[in-house]
């Protein structure tokens, strides 16, 4: 096996069994702390070798690519082509593209908006809501549950009314009853969606569990829509359903929670990114609420 040293050796053996001798293998991880993931070459053609960070993760991605993606069709997500629980590891085919951030054109990357809402769509209805219902409380229970965490993890990065709207803001989301709910994406944004210029395909799912739909519009509400109306409009065009009143609430209540786990996250990591998304956020909802 040529240029293999980066697989760890008891990952490496499995891999060989399953796709046979490698030919390369290339680091591939995702932009974030302890992402481990590979790109590796065989007779076969190109696949991706991943493994989870945590138990839990694995459990959630394995449990998608068997429930769920299959419901996305042939080319639009990678397939599971086969998994170790002892290792918490996968190898998925390659899809075709770059993430979707990278697309110049307005026009393309609206067309990409509304496949990737079509997409979701599909993910969304991959569990009944019936099935989903019971599960689904625990996202709002986590929302609620690790928001002074992070408030007191932030600093000085709120202040006393911020956090007090943000407080305010996560206590309502069990007032709006009933959401509709289903399989979620977890981390539904525009790096986890490829893009060829014609076609759209979803990666990364090992934060997909059952929840209420809304949520997975978060990152998207907190980072790109802001700036970008027209591709939440094509998004929802490709979706087929606005939300609703109570589901345009509970947006703003999971953004506050998200701002306070970004001003959290960002400055203990030194992500920029992370930490403007916060504070974009909590100056919005704070004009916001000031209307």
């Amino acid at each position: 096996m040529k240029d293999s040293t980066r697989l760890p050796a008891p990952l490496a053996s499995w891999v060989e069994t399953v796709l046979g001798p490698l030919k390369a293998v290339q680091d591939a991880p995702h932009p974030r702390e302890n992402s481990q993931v590979w790109k590796v070459t065989g007779r076969t053609g190109d696949h991706y070798v991943k493994v989870a960070p945590k138990a839990v993760l694995y459990t959630r991605e394995t449990r998608a690519y068997r429930e769920a993606v299959p419901h996305l069709g042939h080319g639009n997500a990678p397939a599971l082509k086969d998994s170790s629980a002892d290792l918490l590891a996968l190898i998925l085919t390659a899809v075709d593209g770059e993430p979707l951030k990278q697309e110049e054109s307005p026009a393309r990357r609206r067309a990409a908006h509304r496949q990737a809402g079509q997409l979701l769509r599909r993910i969304h209805e991959a569990l009944p809501g019936h099935q989903a219902q019971d599960e689904a409380a625990h996202v709002v229970e986590s929302a609620q549950s690790g928001l002074d965490m992070h408030i007191a993890e932030a600093g000085d990065h709120l202040s006393t009314a911020e956090s007090d709207m943000l407080r305010h803001l996560v206590s309502t989301l069990p007032n709006f009853g009933p959401l509709p709910t289903g399989r979620l994406h977890g981390d539904f944004r525009e790096r986890n969606l490829l893009w060829n210029g014609r076609r759209c395909a979803l990666i990364d799912f090992e934060r997909s569990e059952p929840g209420p739909l809304v949520s997975d519009f978060t990152r998207l509400a907190t980072s790109l829509w802001p700036d970008h109306p027209e591709l939440r409009a094509a998004l929802f065009e490709g979706y087929g359903r606005s939300l609703s009143d109570a589901e345009e609430c509970a947006l703003a209540a999971f953004a506050a929670a998200d701002a306070a786990s970004a001003l959290a996250y960002g400055p203990r990591y030194n992500e920029a990114l992370a930490t403007a998304r916060g504070r974009a956020t909590v100056e919005r909802l704070m004009q916001e609420g000031s209307r």
